[in-house]
């Protein structure tokens, strides 16, 4: 096995095999026709149907992704297939390129190449045919999700690539595609918003060894994110007031088709304590992912000790708790982040990434990028819409990446060879 891993044949052979598995899986799903929101925004938008309204689409809100609405009607008109294909293409993409950067993250901590690739194929693996990724692929205006999915994973593989190379030039230039992806992200959708706290995060922890002053020779470039991070807040989010879905918007004008299931008038506060038990639900599903639904009919909860009363009807995994049991829950994943980050050391063997505290570094790092990539519509920002599985999309890599990192423990403990 560790020879097949060595192999430099095998990534290539890796990424074959799950894009043919995502094909497979996904391939049932390339006649189902539009839905919802793909109904306004594709097919009674008449501004994706003339070639000269391109730009005008390319500088709108998620200008990015509603310009591949454009090409696919310009290449296929409203044939549905050819939407649900670019769709699962996005999907392999973001996949492969979680692959690939988890490999790299893992080099990093003092995993050697064997089992930096057997964690990263597992959780790739997890990525790319969880059916909590169901909705992200099949409900076709949530290429606005997998889109901007598709510029975070690149910029970050951007920023690591950049971070390694000695050549000023090289260098210089991908630090440049970090802002252009963050770019792209954001006006995919604009949740993509967290990736400067991500890549500081991820220079801090991989890069800087904890050192704070490390981090100094890259204020260039974290200028640059923050100087567009305050300029995306008060420009995109705070004129649309926060960073829900444009069916929300339709949904304000009363649209019968809009899927934007939600409560309005809910306060900053319920909607607060309302996301503690959704972020817990999420969880479930990450685990449990059944009675999956676009529209959950979600228990809105208004007080901090409040039992939530579920509506009769609704369909869900878990009990619903009172809003405090699920903070409590919620606070003791952070501090465990936390707990493993300082036990774990820098690697100065580049052994199996246990002496050095690799994996718990590893480890810390996805449980906060799991809440980070939650942060915008799991936070007191009330948006239409409590709950949506597509939410989860990104943020799930880190739930992947914890699992395939706990099965490679176990495998350990079981007397396999790690040491490669």
């Amino acid at each position: 096995m560790d020879n097949i891993l060595k192999s430099r044949w095998f990534t290539p052979a890796f990424l074959l095999v799950m894009a043919a598995s995502v094909v497979v899986v996904y391939s049932g799903t390339f006649s189902a026709g539009f839905h919802f929101d793909d109904i306004p925004l594709i097919v009674e938008n008449t501004a994706l149907r003339a070639p000269e309204n391109f730009f005008g689409l390319l500088m709108g809100q998620r200008g990015v992704t509603m310009a591949t609405f454009a090409l696919n009607y310009a290449a296929g008109g409203l044939d549905v297939t050819g939407y649900h294909i670019v769709n699962t293409a996005i999907h392999i993409i973001n996949a492969s390129l979680a692959y690939l950067l988890l490999t790299a993250t893992l080099a990093k901590s003092g995993f050697n190449v064997e089992r930096s690739r057997k964690i990263a194929a597992v959780a790739a693996l997890f990525f790319a045919l969880h059916p909590i990724q169901t909705q992200s692929v099949t409900y076709i205006v949530q290429r606005m999700e997998s889109l901007s999915a598709l510029f975070y994973l690149a910029a970050l593989l951007a920023f690591v690539k950049a971070a390694g190379l000695n050549a000023k030039p090289r260098r210089i230039a991908l630090y440049g595609s970090v802002v252009v992806f963050y770019i792209l992200g954001f006006y995919s959708k604009e949740v993509a918003v967290t990736l400067p706290a991500v890549i500081f995060l991820y220079d801090l922890f991989f890069i800087s060894s904890l050192r704070l002053k490390a981090l100094a020779p890259r204020w260039p470039l974290y200028l640059a994110l923050v100087v567009l991070l305050v300029y995306f807040i008060v420009s995109t989010v705070v004129p649309a007031g926060g960073f829900g879905d444009l069916s929300e918007e339709i949904a304000r004008s009363s649209s019968p088709i809009s899927a934007g299931f939600g409560v309005a008038g809910i306060s900053a506060y319920e909607y607060l304590l309302t996301e503690f038990n959704v972020i817990i639900y999420y969880i479930a599903l990450l685990f449990v992912p059944v009675n999956q639904n676009l529209d959950y009919d979600f228990p809105i909860s208004s007080g901090l000790f409040q039992t939530p009363v579920v509506r009769d009807g609704a369909v869900l995994n878990i009990p619903i708790p009172m809003p405090a049991v699920s903070l409590v829950i919620i606070l003791m994943i952070i501090g465990s982040g936390f707990w493993l980050l300082l036990r774990s050391r820098p690697s100065r063997t580049g052994g199996d990434g246990q002496s050095g505290g690799g994996r718990a570094r590893v480890a810390a790092f996805f449980i906060f990028w799991f809440f980070i990539l939650l942060s915008p519509t799991s936070s007191f920002i009330p948006i239409l819409d409590v709950i949506f599985e597509h939410r989860l999309y990104l943020a799930s890599l880190g739930f992947f990446t914890l699992v395939a990192l706990f099965i490679d423990m176990v495998f350990s403990w079981g007397g396999e060879d790690v040491s490669g």
